[in-house]
């Protein structure tokens, strides 16, 4: 092995240095780092889908992925995007917009049908959410069928 000063150095690697600028580099995916298993993720999320009307609990999900109920909503939310007890409220929230603009059920009705405890707690939760009564959407949805 030769030495070389510093000086030499740098001149030496500087021919090299200068075309790795030039080279093309597939950019690698990310590495996954956890999360659920998609198979797993689809079993919950039709889980949650086909129960919206029931209580569901964490562990319940849990048990569904085969994983302790602190690990589940680790791995969920790293899977998702969101924790399971708000991707569960989205998706309860979402479905009672779609009953608001499609049906004409009472909103005491609508919320028992998609898991919400009372009328109340469905309005809260869906005022939060939406930035509006159901009232008010379900007028805007009357409305915009008797424009048309």
């Amino acid at each position: 092995m030769v030495a070389r000063s510093w000086a030499e150095a740098v001149v030496h690697s500087r021919a090299r240095i200068s075309t790795l600028g030039d080279l093309l580099i597939a950019t690698a995916p990310e590495p996954s780092r956890g999360g659920l298993p998609p198979a797993v993720t689809r079993r919950v999320c039709d889980y949650i889908e086909e129960h919206l009307d029931e209580k569901i609990r964490l562990d319940g999900l849990a048990v569904l992925a085969g994983l302790s109920a602190d690990h589940f909503a680790r791995a969920f939310n790293q899977s998702v995007g969101v924790p399971p007890h708000k991707y569960l409220l989205a998706r309860r929230l979402e479905q009672v917009e779609h009953m608001l603009r499609e049906t004409h059920a009472p909103l005491s009705e609508i919320a028992l049908a998609t898991g919400f405890s009372d009328q109340s707690h469905l309005a809260r939760h869906f005022r939060r959410w939406a930035g509006m009564s159901p009232r008010q959407v379900r007028w805007a949805g009357e409305n915009s069928v008797r424009t048309k």
